[in-house]
């Protein structure tokens, strides 16, 4: 898979208080541009539809902050936690979440491009209804989260854990999870959504009771 995330970014200014620079911005209906941001700590802040490019967020905390409808394009989180953050609806399109902190976000209804997720923790997010083109989760820790209904094409899983993921209605067709941890996915019965999925040998014998099979051990 060809790696994408964001273009070189241009120079960027220092924005030392972010969620008054926001909220200025979205008062006025400014769209934020070649920022940067550092150790910045946001609790419960409110940047609805909110538009980001090129971009670049370190070291940052958006805890329980509402991005509903929000843009994203070329932007950087690093070393970020956005735990228990609302994305519902919001728009990504070559952005990278790299070291980044997201347990519990809502990322549902939204449409994800050439995004790379790289060493990022994603325990119990919700990706439901979510539309990914050439999405790549490396040693992502994707621990009962839920996508279901989920649209994907080019998505690619490296070293990643999926256990315990709701599934449900979202084809997994040509994802290689070979490489990866596949355990226990929340399915429909039959498991239509597995068809066509590459798991490994052992991956197999674990899931083949889906199947309605018996393994005689």
């Amino acid at each position: 898979m060809k790696m994408y995330g964001p273009q070189k970014m241009k120079q960027l200014d220092q924005v030392d208080d972010f969620y008054a620079y926001a909220n200025r911005m979205i008062l006025k209906e400014f769209l934020i541009v070649d920022i940067e941001s550092c150790d910045q700590g946001v609790d419960d802040g409110v940047f609805f539809r909110i538009e980001i490019r090129n971009s670049l967020f370190s070291g940052c905390s958006f805890q329980n902050c509402n991005f509903e409808g929000a843009t994203f394009v070329d932007v950087v989180f690093k070393s970020c936690d956005l735990s228990n953050s609302k994305f519902t609806g919001a728009y990504f399109e070559r952005c990278h979440f790299v070291s980044c902190k997201c347990v519990g976000a809502n990322m549902s209804d939204t449409v994800v491009k050439q995004t790379i997720f790289e060493h990022a923790n994603l325990k119990y997010a919700h990706f439901d209804q979510t539309r990914m083109t050439d999405v790549q989760f490396e040693q992502v820790d994707f621990t009962e989260a839920s996508m279901t209904d989920a649209k994907l094409k080019r998505f690619e899983a490296i070293k990643s854990r999926f256990v315990k993921n709701n599934f449900f209605k979202t084809a997994l067709a040509m994802v290689d999870f070979s490489d990866n941890e596949l355990i226990a996915p929340m399915v429909s019965m039959p498991p239509v959504e597995l068809k066509g999925a590459v798991i490994n040998m052992f991956q197999a014998a674990d899931l083949i009771g889906l199947w309605g099979v018996i393994v005689k051990r």
